[in-house]
């Protein structure tokens, strides 16, 4: 009974809206300010982008990783060493994480010009690609963790969003 009575109430509490129709200036005042609208969302998701592309860089840089890539180790503590293995497993990973978003991104909707969806091209693609992908983020921290120990997730996971925004500006 209680539903009934508030359905009626605020039936009632909107009985004396006229809906009048919009004139031209107003419709094309909503178009211009929804185009300005999807305008700052996408340049938002741009600045975004850069931003986490710019502490990866940054981090890379204090942590000295091309140093570490390449030989190791860091250059002030070179008694410890990061595991190769797990290096090599997680670029494997990696490698193959990115083959398979290639495959779908690149040759599925560009080449072949397919337009269904992934899940219908290629079933086992997206659950591959994220066993992939989740492999090589803890290989990665598997293969830091004599280095930085517990300050390898985190730092793993600044760097993988760092990679995973420069595809916000591949020209596709």
């Amino acid at each position: 009974m209680k539903a009934v009575r508030s359905a009626t109430r605020s039936r009632k509490k909107y009985e004396h809206v006229e809906l009048t129709p919009l004139r031209d200036s107003e419709v094309e005042d909503e178009r211009e300010s929804s185009v300005t609208q999807q305008w700052l969302e996408y340049a938002w998701r741009k600045l975004l982008a850069l931003l986490w592309i710019l502490v990866a860089l940054a981090l890379a840089v204090y942590l000295q990783l091309p140093d570490i890539v390449l030989t190791g180790a860091t250059r002030d503590k070179p008694h410890r060493q990061m595991n190769g293995f797990l290096f090599n497993v997680a670029l494997a990973c990696f490698g193959g994480w990115g083959c398979i978003a290639a495959y779908l991104i690149v040759w599925v909707k560009y080449v072949q010009k397919d337009t269904r969806e992934w899940e219908e091209v290629s079933p086992r693609a997206i659950p591959i690609a994220t066993i992939l992908a989740v492999l090589s983020l803890f290989s990665f921290c598997g293969a830091f963790w004599p280095l930085w120990g517990f300050l390898s997730v985190p730092i793993v996971f600044m760097l993988f969003l760092g990679v995973l925004n420069t595809a916000h500006f591949v020209p596709i």
